[in-house]
């Protein structure tokens, strides 16, 4: 990624790939990267979601913009859990297909059990009608993973299932977006598209959490690598940014301004591995631990950002100097899979359920 993957190369794939690169695809998946997390009876290496946060880490100290996560973590996750065919999830492995999830809704404001979209039996098929918004990758995508209802009110833990729809189904319309971050998504209207049912029917919300938990990882991580790629920046610009005939990195109150950033670098970094260490617990553990990791995320994302560009000053504005897009970066990351406040409910919901219990 170092050597392969400068600030200037991806600018020039941002402006005229539209931000994403079928060679470095094929990249990913010559180094093992896409089948990284895949089971070895599907073809991948088996790895692990420390695996996984390590290579995600790498990718954020670059800002690569290909949709890692969306395809070879979450699609793939979420293929997995569910039982799908073997012979899907091994095609992510090889590069040949890009399934991405069509989960969120307007309506959902980060719960992951809130699904308006219904499906209905058509047949010996299923038909799908409903909206899905900010679908990350839309656009390079191969095949859509649709959450969407067969029973129950749009709030009811049951009665949620996954279903494969192809992009060219008749009856899909998708309003592509680019975000401020470079990257792309879209806004899914499905009017009664055919679509093929992926595991058991209105018992997936279980495996959603899962694979969302999984996904949200990968993303932290790949924030603290941003996070780290911007401390060091900062501190290279400081060593070189002169002022009264020395370079302003002396002045001590800049000094302790650093070393507040790598504190909260830190901080992030430690609940990545207090997540990790919990994502096999039950699922009120683990997602505890999960919301935990993304409000930390996102507190030191606010810092550390806010701190680079300041220190920076009018440059860290630029669109021609990398800082400001680690910025960009960071703040779609935390308003990613869920805002602090979204993640700060879901812990008091959680800690009032544990209250009642006990009373």
């Amino acid at each position: 990624v170092e050597r392969e993957y400068s600030f200037e190369k991806r600018q020039r794939l941002v402006g005229q790939g539209g931000g994403f690169s079928e060679t470095n695809w094929a990249t990913f998946a010559e180094m093992g990267w896409l089948m990284l997390g895949l089971p070895e009876d599907a073809g991948g290496l088996g790895g692990t979601p420390v695996d996984t946060a390590i290579l995600m880490e790498q990718f954020g100290k670059a800002l690569v913009v290909e949709p890692y996560m969306s395809v070879a973590v979450l699609a793939a996750r979420l293929l997995i859990e569910a039982g799908a065919d073997s012979s899907l999830i091994s095609a992510i492995g090889t590069g040949e297909a890009r399934p991405v999830v069509a989960h969120s809704e307007v309506g959902a404001f980060g719960t992951l059990g809130w699904v308006e979209t219904r499906a209905a039996k058509s047949g010996n098929g299923w038909q799908v009608s409903g909206k899905k918004s900010l679908v990350l990758a839309a656009p390079f995508a191969t095949h859509f993973i649709v959450s969407a209802r067969t029973s129950g009110q749009p709030d009811d833990s049951s009665g949620i299932s996954l279903f494969l729809v192809a992009p060219d189904a008749a009856g899909l319309s998708c309003q592509d977006a680019r975000l401020a971050d470079s990257s792309r998504a879209a806004e899914l209207t499905l009017d009664n598209c055919e679509a093929a049912l992926i595991g058991t029917e209105g018992a997936c919300l279980a495996i959603i959490e899962t694979a969302f938990a999984h996904a949200t990882i990968a993303l932290c991580a790949e924030a603290v690598g941003a996070m780290d790629k911007s401390l060091w920046t900062t501190r290279d610009y400081l060593q070189t940014r002169q002022q009264f005939g020395v370079a302003i990195g002396t002045f001590q109150s800049l000094q302790h301004r650093m070393a507040d950033m790598l504190i909260e670098l830190e901080m992030a970094r430690s609940q990545i591995y207090r997540a990790l260490a919990h994502l096999n617990a039950e699922p009120v553990v683990r997602d505890q631990a999960i919301s935990s990791m993304k409000v930390q995320i996102g507190r030191s994302i606010k810092f550390t950002g806010y701190q680079a560009i300041q220190l920076h000053g009018g440059i860290g504005m630029t669109e021609e100097y990398s800082i400001g897009h680690y910025f960009k970066r960071l703040h779609m990351i935390d308003n990613a899979l869920g805002t602090v406040g979204t993640h700060l409910g879901r812990m008091a919901g959680q800690y009032s359920a544990r209250e009642r219990k006990a009373a």
